[in-house]
């Protein structure tokens, strides 16, 4: 009785725990897709916990179990799993999706994933009424809620790799553990003894529970380091603010420097083309002088851009009108048809159609500078909250790590001589600043890269 008592108390407490861990976890401000739905886990965990206390107050007190009591365990108990099921279903879709797939997925999809789990709910605990031992909930909900979730965590921990191996590997126990909890309580029977060990199959279970709980709370810490990664970029763009305006500063004068000069050159170049004639040497030569004068003149003109901040009134703005806009310009470039628009309702955001059209023009060029006629480009809008995302993926060449967070430098450029000035993305930074947005590149030597922009959407105050 005693060893009962010690074991319901521990396994109920242990489901509790994990509940109160999540659900004790700030992760409003989290990006990661599992965050939107670990809340079904903690309410798994807690009304399970509770459930166990119930049948603990049931051995203590054998003539509490009435009719009325088993009816309301068998509530209990399906309610719990109830939150398994979903949150194995939704973690499922986030891993083989990604983290926005819950967003993107129809109103319609969600909505038959609930009537369906939500009818095997109801039928289960009809054919399980008058029963203590939950057969058919435990054998159609328990265990394919437990097995979908398991197999969720263990798959989602490559997406939480790139933050610490040693989280994905607690994501890996945790998914295992809760695979082994699916088996032990929906398939096997609760009066089972154990072979050779003359044991109660409970006892792995509360053992198995324990083990869900020790390696939750561990993989949880993903929150944490996603937090401190946030606020070191941050940091991290915050004095590249400041360094782009000096450098502004700087920009704007050397292009002034340099405009003077290049004007009389150009005069002086048309004047020598008259004096030479058809003197086919030479005006090689001047064309040769002409093509690099154009250069350095288109130089010094990314220099005034970058370096100007024209205060320009703010307009309601599409901004899938301007990536349309974005995507015509560019039709006439090479491998222009290996981009994709992949564009959402969302809502209007202020800016000013121009800049932003130079933004999506100087994003997308990269892209098909970094791409192959292999690859492809797509380039996705959709509502994030209180923002309006814009996301532009490809499959091209990508950034080594060290040389990701140099991207949005003046004249850092990974392109050959001669191809670029380094300009474009830090232009393109400036004015995202200035639209109140921001701007992030994921990337990885082994190909593909990821940009990010996020704008406002106009309040109503705007």
């Amino acid at each position: 009785m005693v060893g009962n008592f010690i074991l319901y108390l521990l396994y109920g407490l242990a489901f509790f725990t994990l509940g109160v861990a999540i659900l004790s976890r700030d992760i409003r401000f989290s990006e990661l897709g599992i965050a939107r739905i670990i809340w079904l886990l903690a309410f798994f965990g807690i009304v399970h916990g509770f459930h166990e206390w119930l049948a603990l107050l049931e051995q203590l007190e054998p003539d509490i179990k009435t009719p009325l009591f088993t009816l309301f365990r068998l509530a209990v108990v399906n309610i719990s799993f109830l939150f398994l099921f979903y949150f194995g279903i939704f973690l499922n879709i986030i891993t083989y999706y990604g983290d926005q797939a819950l967003k993107t997925t129809p109103w319609f999809i969600k909505a038959l994933i609930g009537i369906t789990v939500i009818s095997l709910i109801v039928v289960t605990a009809y054919l399980d009424l008058g029963s203590d031992k939950h057969i058919y909930t435990r054998v159609f909900i328990a265990f394919p809620g437990g097995l979908l979730s398991g197999i969720g965590l263990v798959m989602y921990s490559r997406t939480v790799r790139a933050f610490s191996q040693n989280v994905a590997n607690n994501f890996i126990f945790a998914g295992s553990c809760m695979i082994c909890y699916s088996i032990l309580t929906g398939l096997i029977s609760s009066d089972m003894i154990v072979p050779v060990l003359g044991v109660k199959v409970i006892l792995f279970r509360g053992i198995s529970a324990f083990l869900i709980m020790v390696f939750t709370i561990r993989a949880l810490s993903v929150f944490s380091l996603e937090q401190r990664k946030l606020i070191n970029e941050r940091l991290l763009r915050f004095s590249q603010s400041e360094k782009l305006t000096s450098m502004g500063i700087l920009a704007a004068g050397i292009a002034h420097e340099i405009n003077n000069p290049l004007t009389n050159v150009s005069l002086n170049l048309e004047m020598l083309k008259d004096l030479v004639g058809n003197d086919d040497k030479i005006n090689k030569k001047l064309e040769a002088i002409e093509r690099n004068i154009t250069r350095t003149s288109r130089i010094a003109r990314e220099l005034l851009h970058f370096s100007q901040e024209r205060e320009t009134e703010l307009e309601p703005v599409d901004i899938n009108q301007v990536i349309r806009s974005s995507h015509s310009l560019l039709k006439s470039q090479k491998r222009s048809s290996i981009i994709q628009l992949s564009l959402q309702d969302v809502p209007a955001i202020m800016g000013i159609p121009w800049k932003l059209e130079e933004v999506f023009i100087n994003l997308l060029m990269n892209s098909i500078d970094a791409c192959g006629d292999e690859d492809s480009i797509e380039i996705e809008t959709f509502l994030d909250d209180s923002s309006v995302k814009v996301m532009i993926s490809d499959t091209g060449h990508g950034i080594i790590e060290e040389n990701v967070f140099k991207v949005f430098d003046p004249f850092y450029t990974t392109k050959e001589i001669g191809k670029g000035t380094g300009l474009g993305l830090s232009v393109c930074y400036n004015i995202i600043k200035q639209h109140g947005g921001e701007i992030s590149l994921v990337s990885s030597e082994y190909g593909g890269t990821i940009v990010s922009v996020t704008f406002p959407v106009i309040s109503d105050e705007s």
